[in-house]
């Protein structure tokens, strides 16, 4: 008797069919174009940044001889990066009802059960990259668990932080104009501009807090235009831009909780959590300030660098038969320059 075949997309046409579907699901995600993703082909994850430039010319006079100055140096840092992999089994009921009927050698297309779990381990692929850039960026840190809770993957980065005298829910005394003001004076002694061409990325909670601000003295008072109330994203980052201060960006996305990260199955988790705001400066060259890097993978056919995507057909060699669909990749976030990112907690 000769079994079944089943017809499905190979391990290479996974690849192929990811990095189509990458650009949609990347799309209005601003963490990947905060810390865009790349491949390095390397085992660790390593980088160089020059030290800022320091002093003045020093006079010479006529006839004086030059003065000679110091090198500027370079700071070398280096981690190991995380190395993540799941899988998902279609099992032998989803294959059974499969079968074409009175038939045992005639195939059967079972694509879109792959394409399926596919589209599921892409997008929790991206969802723990996405988490990974905006804890480090919101917080300074990140901490990755394993089974037990016990953390196997962290590290942290000397980014700058600010904390409101009044938290903006107190909307009657809170000043988020002064305290954006203030955030903006933080580019002296690096080179970032924290002013209109910069970013404040912050939750809708967070965002509603400040529109609800009641102080004259502060943002309501320059919220009043004639007999009128700006109260739209619009008109309030008009406002800001005309003191040069951080544009708003709301971003309210999250993931649903499986209960593996120590939250209650099904719960939403914001990317961001309330009450925090993460500004992003700009750079004089318009440099990225972080990237998020895929390191070299001895499960890619080539042991090249990147995600890994298999189809494992259990076939003859397994009871009861079935087909796993695997993703995993190495990596993490490395910033460039954690003194152009500014964490507010307000």
């Amino acid at each position: 008797m000769t079994m079944t075949t089943f017809t499905y997309p190979t391990s290479a046409e996974l690849q192929e069919i990811a990095q189509d579907k990458m650009p949609r699901l990347t799309q209005d995600r601003p963490a990947f174009d905060l810390a865009p993703m790349r491949t390095v082909d390397a085992q660790l994850l390593i980088w160089e940044q020059l030290d800022n430039y320091e002093g003045l010319q020093q006079i010479r006079g006529l006839d004086g001889a030059p003065s000679r100055i110091a090198k500027t140096g370079v700071s070398r840092f280096m981690m190991e990066p995380g190395v993540y992999g799941e899988f998902e089994t279609i099992d032998e009921l989803e294959l059974t009802s499969r079968r074409q009927v009175g038939t045992f050698g005639t195939p059967v297309d079972i694509s879109d059960l792959v394409m399926e779990v596919q589209d599921k381990l892409l997008q929790r692929r991206l969802d723990r990259i996405e988490l990974l850039i905006w804890t480090l960026l919101t917080t300074g840190t990140f901490a990755v668990s394993g089974e037990g809770g016990r953390v196997v993957y962290t590290d942290s980065y000397p980014v700058q932080t600010f904390t409101a005298a009044t938290a903006w829910a107190t909307s009657a005394t809170a000043t988020p104009l002064g305290d954006f003001r203030q955030v903006q004076l933080k580019h002296r002694g690096h080179s970032v501009d924290f002013g209109a061409s910069s970013q404040a990325f912050m939750n809708r909670v967070t965002w509603n807090n400040l529109i609800s601000n009641t102080n004259p003295d502060d943002l309501y008072g320059r919220r009043q235009q004639g007999l009128g109330l700006i109260n739209n994203l619009h008109d309030v980052n008009r406002l800001f831009g005309g003191d040069d201060l951080p544009q708003i960006c709301i971003y309210d996305e999250g993931y649903l909780s499986d209960g593996a990260d120590g939250n209650t199955k099904g719960t939403f988790v914001p990317f961001i959590a309330n009450n925090t705001a993460v500004v992003v400066g700009k750079r004089p060259a318009g440099q990225t300030v972080a990237e998020y890097r895929m390191t070299r993978n001895a499960n890619n056919p080539d042991l090249g660098p990147g995600a890994y995507m298999r189809v494992i057909d259990r076939g003859e060699f397994h009871v009861p038969r079935s087909i796993e669909v695997h993703d995993g990749h190495n990596g993490g976030p490395v910033v460039f320059y954690p003194a152009a990112v500014v964490i507010m907690s307000v």
